[in-house]
């Protein structure tokens, strides 16, 4: 498992952290078994590896879930997983290869994904825009379906905020271009 995390991450550009698992004894066996077991990373050259719960960021975290879930998938036969902002704390060229590595799991299993990042959304093949409304001090939750031409105003949005500019909307065309020439090479 550690080398397969490794190259993972790899992937991930975190080429050079160190993934170990620790396993030690309980004092008494219990339901959840004999063993305690740790994820230690060291994600800094020459810094020797920790507890992952202790040193990794957000964004370090982020893909270490990812890439778990993507050697557990392939194993497991799992057919669903949900990334509820897997991408969290990552931006530019490790988000786009985020939403590679998504894809590439999204074609062994369904995927459902939480994103704010406009790389993921772009490498998506189905778009769903979800709000929350409270009305009557009651929160409801709405999920709209995109159509083709809601996708690039709902990525011009993640790309630009609160103003859509026509550059903004050129940029999300181009993503969206892109996307699919990337999963069309797979």
């Amino acid at each position: 498992m550690e080398a397969q995390i490794k190259t993972e991450l790899g992937q991930l550009y975190m080429e050079k952290a160190i993934f170990e698992v620790h396993f030690s004894a309980k004092e008494e066996f219990s339901e959840t078994g004999g063993d305690e077991v740790a994820f230690y990373i060291s994600t800094n050259p020459g810094e020797p590896a920790k507890p992952m719960t202790k040193i990794a960021s957000g964004g370090e975290l982020s893909r270490m879930m990812l890439a778990l879930k993507t050697i557990f998938s392939k194993h497991q036969g799992i057919t669903s997983i949900i990334f509820d902002e897997v991408d969290t704390g990552v931006s530019g060229r490790v988000a786009q290869a985020i939403a590679e590595k998504i894809y590439a799991v999204s074609v062994g299993s369904q995927v459902l994904c939480i994103t704010h990042l406009p790389q993921v959304a772009a490498m998506a093949d189905h778009h769903y825009y979800i709000t929350k409304q409270v009305e009557n001090e009651r929160t409801s939750t709405n999920v709209k379906i995109l159509k083709e031409d809601e996708k690039s105003l709902e990525i011009s949005r993640m790309i630009a905020g609160t103003e859509v500019t026509e550059l903004a909307k050129q940029h999300a065309e181009e993503m969206l271009s892109q996307a699919s020439k990337t999963k069309s090479a797979r």
